[in-house]
Order: C-alpha cells, then structure tokens, then sequence
C-alpha cells in the first residue's frame, strides 16, 4: 500500500500532466463538492425555528417580546412581522411558560382584572371593570372563530330606574377583522349574535348590531313591516327554488344531454305563523256529573182536643173536625242530577315556511343534423322535439316539483334551440390522447438526457483521465533501462523499472516476457520507444 507521501507525489504529477481545460474542470468539480459538504454541514448546525406565536396584536406581541427577553430565550420575527418564532426544542416549553403569565391575552383585558383587590375601589369602578372584563371575554370568544382576526365589543347599559317604564334595554355594537376575502355566513352571523346575547343579562337580540372593519353592516334588527323578507326567509326562499331547479335540470340532462336544459322556479312562501284553538261539544255525549235526592214523609196519629189557649167557637170548631186531619198524612221526594257535555278542545300551530305556489319555466334544446354545403363547411340545422316528447317532458317536470293543480301551480316546457348549440362542435383530433401523454412524458425524459450527457461528456473523460494517469506515474515518465538500453527522455536520466506484476530478480528477458503477457499495450508502447532512441 502506498505512503501518503507517495500519494501526494502522484496526485502533483497528475496535476501538472493535465491540460488548462482538465485542470479548470477538476477545479470547478471539487469546488462543487467542497461547497456541498459545508452548505450540509452548516445547514445541519443551525438551530432550528418554530412558529410560537402568529396573528397577535401589537398589546400581545409587546408583551410575548418583552418576557422572552427576560428569559433570555432567543426569537426571531417573520418578514411582515406577524410571527414569533424560537428553537423548535422549547416552543411547548415556552407556551406553558407564557400561558402561566396569562400570555397572550387576546387583546383588552378579561377577567384577570380582579386578579388584583383593591379595597379603595368604588362601587362605580367595579362595575365599570365588570363590563370591560365582559367586553373583553366576549372578543376573545369571538376572536376564535376561523374567519375573525380581531374583534371589539361595546356594551352600553343603561342606568338603572325605580319606575318600569323608565327602564331601557341594555344594547351592544360589535366589530370584527374577518381574515383576508373570507365571510360569515348567515349561521356563523347568528351565532355571534345569540353569544353576546346570552352572555348580558337582558340583552335582546333585537338590541345588537354586527359590523366589519370595512363598514359592512352583517347584523341589525329585522324589520317589522308586513311584506319585508328578513334574511333567514329569503335565503330559506332561495333554497327551495334551487334544489327544485337542480331536481328538474339533472333529470331532463339525463335525457337530452349535458347543458341542453334550462330551468328557473319561483316559489311563492307562506311566512305566516297561524295559532288555532277549538272547542266543540257534543250533545249526545251526555254523562251524569253529580246527582242529589231529597225525601220528605209526614204520617197520621191522634191529635189534641181543640187548640191549646183557644176559646169559644174556634175551639168549638176545632174540636168537631179534629178526628179527619189527624188521620190525614203525605210524603215528596226531591232529585237534582247535574249532566256533563262532552267537550273536545284542540290547539294547532302552524309555523310559517309552506309553499303557496309554484311556478317554473323550462327550456329543452332541440336535436341537430348535420351537413356540408358545396365549399365544404359544416353547418348544423334545427330539429324540434316531437309534440309527444315535450308531452313525456312536461309529465317529468311535473312529478319531479310535486305540482299540485289546486294550489295554482304553473309549469312551461319549451323546446327551444340553445345559442351556443348552432356552432358546430370541433372534431376531435385523435393524436390528442397520445400529444397529452408526450407532454406528460417530456419533461422527464430531457432530464435523463441532461443527465446521460453530463455523464458522457463530462464525468466520463474525467474519470478516464484519472485512470490513465497513475499509469504513467508509476513509470517516472522514463523509458527503463532493459538489456543496455539506459537512454534518457528530455535530458533526465530514466530510472530502472519497478515491474510489480514480477518478482524481483528476475532476468531482463522474463520481465519483458511478463509485461508482455500482463500489459500488451504498455510493452508495445516501450518497443516503439526502444526504436525511436536507436534511429
């Protein structure tokens, strides 16, 4: 094996046998890979970032900043500002650090307010930071949603009155930053609402309005008047009339063909809310409720001779005729039944949201013949359904709404030809298949032949000239002496032939003999050298 000196000896003859364009390209390829290696091993020890914070508030940021100073933990800022990142190894550990100091906040002030006593407060400050702390909580809340970057809540709460009509609703104004061209929807709208609502004692939805930062008005109070729409009535409306539309549109292109059919609804909805009580009784139904009898008897027996304390002829009389009232006697009987009618009471509510009417237009694209005119060009003629094809469309139509005649639903089935159907559609190529896969192929394919050129023409020779080298090296750039031929090339005296392919002390005949047999090449190359120094 050689020394490292010896391996230095040959890496400087190598250098010094090759060409201006060898050594540059040498040059360049072992920069190549110098460079590499350091990018790799700079690359592999820097420390790496992660995202602690994104999308805070300036109040926040300052504060995030602030404490990660103290702590001597080191951070960095994204391009636009909008980000804290530290060490990817201490992101969690610093979050629960910062969640401990109640970082970030979220904008205003919660209800860590109180966290703090002060006994000289007022009974007007406390209320005062109650409301702030409330205002604040409710934005945090808000500020969860995915479309919201910032928002503020403003309650105002009236001053309380002994007198009931004197008192005023509490009422409150929200703003929010949605993110980027996102909107709420009129769900996520309402849900803002009823949550700002249920949190203030007394706050009615009626009494809250919802703003954005670009002056749109998002929520107010429906209004009151009869024929006005609120907005829950007429996304409801639109609703129906583009499921109905939908429904009847891929039933017809299923038939007649994609985008050959048209159709438009227009619902007509009862909004109205109906509360309905009866009462009906029936006189058949008659049931004993209560029932009373009284019984009264009075019986005969021997009465007094004249009346007591009486005298003259009244007690003369009375004593003549005292023997037939005695003997006389009755008796009455008393009933009272109280009946109950049968009564049946029933209470029906009827919410709003029926269809009162339908009505729906559709238009059905005719069929198409085609034909060539003597120079050649394709034209499309106009063909009508049949009377009996537009009846079996019409039916469709029909079952598929749930028409009901009675309501006064109206529907039209058209056959009607379609503006973009009189062009005639381009033949389709049928290289097109085949030109979509070669453009899917050649990008790939350029790339593995940059790559085979690269290797041919540059990594090839190189690797060539490499191998070559080392050859001559070993040589000395010296013809050897064999069997008196001790000649020098260019004035330097050629040293004797180490053939490591043969032991040492062999003859001058067995080397060559080995040579030749090992290394035809290199034999010929010493004969013709031989030749050379003897001419």
């Amino acid at each position: 094996m050689a020394t490292p000196k010896e391996m230095l000896e040959q890496i400087a003859a190598i250098a010094k046998s090759l060409s201006m364009t060898q050594k540059i390209l040498g040059v360049v390829v072992i920069a190549v890979v110098v460079g590499g290696l350091i990018s790799l091993t700079s690359t592999g020890k820097e420390t790496s970032y992660k995202v602690l914070f994104s999308g805070l508030n300036q109040e926040d940021a300052g504060e995030v900043l602030t404490k990660l100073k103290d702590q001597r933990i080191p951070y960095k800022l994204s391009a636009d500002g909008g980000a804290i990142l530290v060490p990817a190894s201490q992101v969690y550990e610093v979050r629960l650090t910062l969640a401990g100091d109640g970082l970030p906040r979220g904008g205003g002030v919660g209800f860590e307010i109180f966290n703090q006593t002060n006994f000289g407060q007022t009974d007007f400050v406390q209320r005062l930071n109650y409301q702030r702390a409330l205002q604040g909580e409710l934005a945090r809340t808000i500020r969860n949603f995915q479309q919201v970057v910032e928002a503020r809540v403003h309650i105002a709460t009236p001053k309380e009155s002994v007198f009931i009509e004197d008192e005023k609703p509490p009422t409150a104004s929200i703003s929010v930053k949605l993110r980027g061209r996102e909107k709420l929807n009129q769900h996520e709208i309402q849900s803002i609402v009823n949550l700002v609502a249920s949190a203030v004692p007394g706050l009615a939805t009626d009494n809250i309005t919802l703003v954005d930062t670009t002056g749109r008005l998002l929520y107010r109070k429906q209004a009151d008047g009869e024929g006005v729409l609120t907005g829950n009535q007429l996304e409801y409306q639109v609703k129906i009339e583009d499921t109905l539309r939908q429904k009847v549109e891929t039933m017809l292109e299923e038939v007649v063909g994609v985008n050959r059919a048209r159709a438009r609804v227009t619902a007509e909805i009862d909004f109205n809310k109906v509360e309905r009580t009866e009462e009906s009784f029936d006189p058949e139904g008659q049931v004993v409720r209560s029932e009373q009898m009284l019984m009264e008897g009075q019986g005969g027996g021997a009465s007094p001779e004249g009346i007591p304390g009486v005298k003259g002829e009244l007690a003369t009389f009375a004593g003549e005729g005292g023997e037939g009232i005695s003997a006389a006697g009755g008796s009455r009987n008393n009933v009272t039944r109280n009946y109950e009618i049968s009564k049946q009471t029933k209470h029906t509510q009827e919410k709003g949201g029926s269809v009162k009417k339908l009505s729906i237009a559709v238009m059905v694209d005719g069929s198409y013949e085609k034909s060539v005119d003597k120079d050649g060009k394709t034209s499309l003629k106009y063909q009508p359904r049949s009377s009996e094809e537009m009846a079996h469309l019409d039916k469709l139509v029909k079952n598929a709404i749930g028409y009901n005649e009675e309501r006064g639903d109206q529907v039209e089935v058209a056959s009607l030809p379609f503006a973009l159907s009189s062009v005639p559609e381009p033949e389709e190529d049928a290289m097109e298949k085949y030109r979509v896969i070669a453009e899917w192929l050649t990008m790939p394919l350029v790339y593995l032949l940059v790559a085979v050129m690269v290797l041919l023409f540059i990594v090839k020779p190189f690797m060539k000239i490499l191998a070559s080298r080392p050859m001559e090296t070993r040589t000395g750039g010296a013809v050897p002496r064999l069997g008196g031929h001790g000649a020098a090339i260019g004035g330097i005296a050629a040293e004797e032939e180490d053939l490591s392919l043969a032991p040492r002390g062999l003859t001058d005949q067995e080397r060559i003999y080995r040579l030749a047999q090992s290394d035809p090449d290199r034999a010929a190359d010493l004969v013709r050298r031989w030749l050379r120094e003897e001419a």
